[in-house]
């Protein structure tokens, strides 16, 4: 039995798959970007991201004043391989968190468990300074307090 497609179906096919290959191509489609957790454990920031298939040798970890750089790669599939459907995102990634100021680097571990890179900033909480309410005034305000006490200037 013969099956009928209607005289548009292939150019629309068409148009989708040109869509996919620049998307693919270009960029617009696919970026790695790994999600991540900030906390605070006790005294401590950790900061938890998924990186599943990512090894420990792709990783980097860098203090560089007050940034924590996080970046990495998930590698390409082998040259040979065939690919039927492609659903992992690969590339290099980068995230950029700002500690407070004071960290060393020696304040800073990374350890990578089953997927979860864990980065434990230490200390980070200890000797934080209160926050300090800051009056809000306005120009006005001085004339109206000399009004209410009753002095003219």
């Amino acid at each position: 039995m013969a099956r009928y497609r209607q005289p548009w179906y292939l150019t629309s096919r068409i148009d989708s798959e040109f869509d996919r290959l620049m998307n693919e191509t270009f960029g617009q489609g696919r970026k790695f970007s790994p999600a991540a957790d900030v906390t605070v454990q006790d005294q401590d920031v950790l900061i938890t991201i998924d990186v599943p298939g990512v090894r420990e040798d792709d990783i980097s970890v860098t203090l560089d004043g007050r940034r924590l750089v996080v970046s990495g790669e998930r590698t390409e599939l082998n040259e040979g391989d065939k690919v039927l459907s492609r659903g992992i995102w690969r590339g290099k990634f980068t995230k950029t968190f700002t500690v407070r100021e004071g960290i060393e680097p020696n304040d800073v571990s990374a350890e990578l468990n089953n997927g979860v890179l864990t980065v434990r900033v230490a200390n980070v909480a200890k000797n934080q300074p209160e926050p300090q309410k800051i009056e809000v005034t306005s120009p006005n305000s001085a004339s109206t307090s000399q009004l209410e006490s009753g002095e003219e200037s």
